[in-house]
């Protein structure tokens, strides 16, 4: 029977984390080859026919030689052992100008003859047809991000071809340019009889959760397409990439596979302490059943990443706890630790008035969060002015106004009792001048 393995966004590149100390960008780097090595062991373990990479095989076009030389390794595996590797164009894979060579293109030069004919790389519109284990016949139709022959055409930089797209829109032809692109699908699903069909797509489809990619989604930069237009085309099976997040689209053979590890901190496995089943990480098993291609979700095993949120706007009602193991306490129990040799990254996100902000130590926070053996800690701190309170004092002896003022003030208690007492003492000598 025939079987397929989709996954996508594998965004393997030490770029990503450069915002990290060394230590835990070295690990995070480790995160997207570990993650590679589990798709390469379900690929082998269910000896599948062919695995999809739907886009986006590094964070960048012009990947370091390290990264280079991993996919490399994994690729050659699966060709040693007869799996077809259809691999597509995504936002990250494409080169800048038109005419530039792309790295997954000179793969093929590093492989044997044998190796060659497994491997399949569509950087335009094109389509290829493979034979599984069992001699069926499957077309394998990609959409890369922007066709190429319709992005490119006649330009010869990037920017220009940004500019080309927002003169689209501004023609209100964008109906007319995705008419084009799903005529070109048609023609070459066509081109071939096959039995099977299978479109792989790096393309954003309205409504879908986004993800780490949300930075692109409904930018002037891209093509949107709803969820009828490409999950509705015949074919048996339409591979989406683009989108981080695991998720059916439309019809539920057409799915995103999401990235193979959570990127950032967009896709959490943990929200305050909510396990986020929607971050989940795997890869999705197409497999034939009684004559129809049904796809399953292969978990795979991530490294978690925590959001906690903390709120100090009122000093009156949600003061800092003066015992800095108190925030840690909290924030460790939002983000449990299940595994101590894969611990997690947190992300804090505080809301706080400027009142309190200088009672916050974020520094010992995280350096207590470190020993207690987090991946690494990262804070969001967010200050919000305090709202002075209006007190109507123009009628009340002094010491008692300046009572009700500093009583008003959103500070905590403690702070407050010692303001008054000083105050008061303060209006006293002076009196007694």
């Amino acid at each position: 029977m025939v079987k397929i393995l989709h996954t996508a966004d594998l965004h393997i590149g030490e770029d990503l984390f450069s915002t990290l100390e060394k230590k835990a960008a070295e690990e995070r780097y480790r995160d997207a080859l570990n993650s590679l090595n589990q798709v390469k062991a379900i690929a082998l373990d269910k000896e599948v026919d062919a695995v999809v990479i739907a886009g986006d095989i590094f964070n960048r076009v012009l990947p370091s030689g390290t990264s280079s030389l991993k996919f490399s390794e994994f690729l050659r595996e699966l060709l040693d052992y007869r799996i077809h590797v259809i691999i597509l164009r995504g936002n990250h894979d494409r080169p800048a100008i038109e005419g530039a060579s792309e790295l997954l293109k000179t793969y093929r030069i590093l492989l044997s003859e044998k190796q060659e004919s497994y491997f399949h790389y569509l950087s335009k519109i094109d389509s290829v047809c493979v034979t599984s284990k069992d001699n069926k016949t499957i077309t394998f139709v990609g959409l890369p991000y922007y066709p190429l022959g319709i992005e490119y055409e006649g330009t010869e930089s990037l920017e220009e071809a940004f500019k080309k797209s927002d003169e689209i829109r501004s023609q209100h032809a964008t109906e007319a340019f995705k008419k084009a692109i799903l005529e070109r699908i048609e023609r070459e699903r066509s081109k071939t009889k096959a039995d099977f069909y299978i479109l792989v797509a790096h393309v954003p489809i309205s409504g879908s959760i986004s993800g780490s990619e949300r930075a692109f989604y409904r930018s002037r930069y891209e093509i949107t397409y709803e969820a009828n237009e490409i999950c509705r085309l015949p074919f048996d099976y339409i591979a989406l990439g683009h989108f981080h997040v695991m998720q059916m689209v439309g019809t539920p053979n057409c799915r995103y596979s999401g990235s193979i590890y959570r990127l950032t901190f967009d896709e959490p496995s943990y929200i305050d302490g909510r396990k986020v089943s929607k971050s989940e990480k795997g890869i999705i098993l197409v497999d034939e059943k009684e004559g129809k291609l049904v796809p399953e979700q292969i978990s795979i095993i991530t490294r978690d990443l925590c959001v906690v949120h903390l709120k100090y706007l009122d000093a009156r009602l949600d003061p800092v706890p003066r015992n800095v193991n108190e925030i840690v306490d909290m924030i460790s129990a939002r983000c449990p630790i299940v595994d101590v040799n894969n611990p997690p990254l947190i992300k804090v996100i505080v809301r706080i008035a400027d009142t309190q902000r200088r009672i916050f130590d974020e520094y010992t926070i995280r350096k207590r969060l470190l020993q207690k053996g987090y991946l690494d800690v990262k804070f969001d701190v967010r200050t919000e002015q305090t709202i002075m309170p209006q007190v109507k004092t123009s009628s009340l002896p002094i010491e008692e106004s300046l009572t009700k003022y500093v009583e008003g003030l959103q500070i905590p208690s403690d702070i407050r009792q010692e303001v008054v007492k000083e105050a008061l003492r303060i209006l006293k000598e002076d009196k007694g001048r």
